[in-house]
């Protein structure tokens, strides 16, 4: 049925194609809208992320859903981070603010993360930690917190320098 098509007719196809590429706006972001609001809740205080996705949920459930895979947080630490790549990733991260968020994770409910982080580490390194927690006692929620969101952001750091790669979260189960 193409056989009879003109050189000329194939020459406008192709400029009208070309004239409506050229007239697409430029975008102002780089990321899709979920991975932008799920970067910017990886960083939000829990209480804060919680209210947001319920929100969410309740104005566009499918969206709030794309989001929360989107989201890493220290809870999702053992899920999502190799093992192996635990000592390297825990080298760029302070050691005062890695002992902080290990020491807060168990009275914050993620003895979890902690307990991974610290299994995949070489034993001396590991034992060091633990007494380093065990002198620090129960550290601040505040600071609990803003060490767990260092440890997290020097995974995404990483993550965005390609030099480790996360697992991807399971989808929510929609039966």
């Amino acid at each position: 049925m193409t056989g009879g098509i003109t050189p000329e007719a194939v020459e406008r196809i192709g400029v009208s194609l070309a004239a409506q590429l050229d007239a697409r706006p430029a975008r102002a972001f780089d990321e899709e809208p979920v991975k932008r609001v799920g970067a910017i809740l990886d960083f939000s205080r829990a209480v804060t992320r919680d209210e947001v996705l319920e929100g969410l949920e309740q104005t566009d459930s499918a969206f709030a859903a794309r989001v929360r895979r989107a989201i890493f947080t220290f809870a999702d630490i053992p899920a999502r981070l190799d093992g192996r790549d635990v000592p390297k990733v825990l080298r760029s991260v302070d050691q005062p603010v890695l002992v902080t968020a290990l020491a807060g994770a168990a009275a914050a409910g993620l003895g979890e993360p902690a307990a991974f982080l610290l299994s995949s580490l070489p034993s001396r390194l590991s034992g060091t930690l633990r007494e380093e927690m065990e002198a620090l006692g129960n550290p601040d929620p505040r600071e609990v917190e803003s060490a767990m969101a260092e440890v997290v952001a020097a995974i995404r750091r990483m993550e965005a320098a390609r030099q480790i790669t996360l697992a991807t979260p399971p989808a929510p189960d929609t039966s």
